[in-house]
């Protein structure tokens, strides 16, 4: 599933050094959040973090058209420029590139994918989602003189999008980046993933809560082995021979285990390296990586550990995800605050909905 901003396709143009930069650091980034070891291995963080600073001061300087040397060249003659509405407002306009450019990477990774399609629009535009009927037609049988049967239409629907906007405000000061007091590498990392957080809280949550109404015969109330193969095969079968998968926590995961009480596992199979199987009696498991839910006060996980979610990916995805535009970020007047602390407001648009004629199961409580 590929994303990918028309800004950032024109700024990799205009500025290739800092596009370059910036990509291959946040490439390490997403490898050191993993716990790759090899992070940063080329070169050290610290350095790279030196170069963005410098690469970013030197786009900044060829946008705006003139030198910080214009007003001297010394820390405060380097305030008054960093200070020049004109600079301000270029060096936001880099910052949302830089944003834009390493969000996908950032956003596509982990499970979300089997869960969700994106698909992105201009400021200001709607997105259009079809959804194709996922009934057959009815077959009758038919005398050789009869000409046709009851007459079939199996109609599509549409669910249009529009964004809605969201904010990011932070104490920040251009000054202290051009001096290299701060690292504007830190500063588009902790924002993009910032909205990664705030993105795959709304997905999951759509998610969960489509998930916990299902009823009937998409819902096994007790984990068994057979019963979690049933509800697969269904899962499957409805979906039009679509291979489900199993999707859950690695808590939730280690509760996937066959009936059998006498099974032993060896120190090379993958439940006791992993933590959990891989392939269960022929469908794929897929772990959702927790995450830290950040709107709470009690270091409380945003994932349910007690469920078990099968889908098929390559059916219809349950959430739509919209991205309306870039990147905006706009700086309050230095003087706007009592205390002439500089707040930058960086400001994305999206919005999440649950519209499929995927079909899903829950396994609802683990032993």
């Amino acid at each position: 599933m590929a994303m990918e901003f028309s800004n950032v396709v024109t700024f990799s143009q205009v500025a290739p050094d800092l596009y370059n930069a910036m990509k291959t650091y946040a490439y390490n980034c997403n490898l050191e959040r993993k716990g790759n070891t090899r992070a940063f291995e080329a070169r050290p963080k610290t350095e790279m973090e030196e170069l963005i600073n410098k690469e970013f001061a030197v786009e900044l300087e060829r946008e705006v058209g003139f030198s910080s040397k214009k007003f001297g060249e010394t820390k405060d003659a380097m305030r008054r420029y960093a200070s020049t509405t004109q600079v301000k407002e270029f060096a936001n306009s880099i910052k949302d590139n830089m944003i834009d450019m390493i969000l996908p990477d950032v956003l596509l990774s982990g499970a979300l994918p089997f869960i969700a399609e994106m698909k992105t629009a201009d400021l200001g535009d709607s997105l259009k989602f079809d959804i194709e009927n996922n009934q057959l037609f009815t077959v009758s049988k038919a005398g050789y003189r009869k000409r046709h049967t009851n007459l079939q239409r199996l109609y599509k629907t549409t669910e249009t999008m529009v964004g809605e906007n969201h904010e990011i405000t932070v104490g920040a000061d251009l000054f202290e980046i051009l001096t290299g007091q701060a690292n504007i590498a830190k500063d588009v990392m902790k924002s993009a993933i910032s909205i990664e957080a705030s993105m795959l809280y709304e997905a999951y949550d759509a998610f969960t809560t489509a998930m916990n109404a299902l009823s009937g015969n998409l819902v096994v109330a007790n984990y068994s082995e057979k019963s979690l193969i049933k509800l697969c095969e269904r899962v499957t079968a409805y979906n039009q021979g679509r291979k489900a998968v199993v999707l859950g926590t690695p808590t939730a995961l280690k509760s996937i285990l066959p009936d059998n009480a006498n099974y032993r596992y060896s120190l090379t199979d993958d439940y006791v390296k992993l933590g959990y199987v891989k392939d269960f009696n022929g469908f794929d498991v897929i772990p959702m990586e927790q995450v830290a839910n950040y709107l709470s006060n009690d270091y409380s996980l945003k994932l349910d550990d007690t469920k078990i979610y099968v889908v098929s990916p390559a059916s219809d995805k349950i959430v739509k995800i919209g991205v309306f535009g870039g990147t905006y970020t706009h700086t309050d007047d230095n003087y706007a605050s009592a205390n002439k602390l500089v707040l930058t407001t960086t400001e994305k648009a999206w919005n999440t909905v649950v519209v499929t004629n995927s079909v899903g199961g829950t396994v609802t409580s683990l032993s």
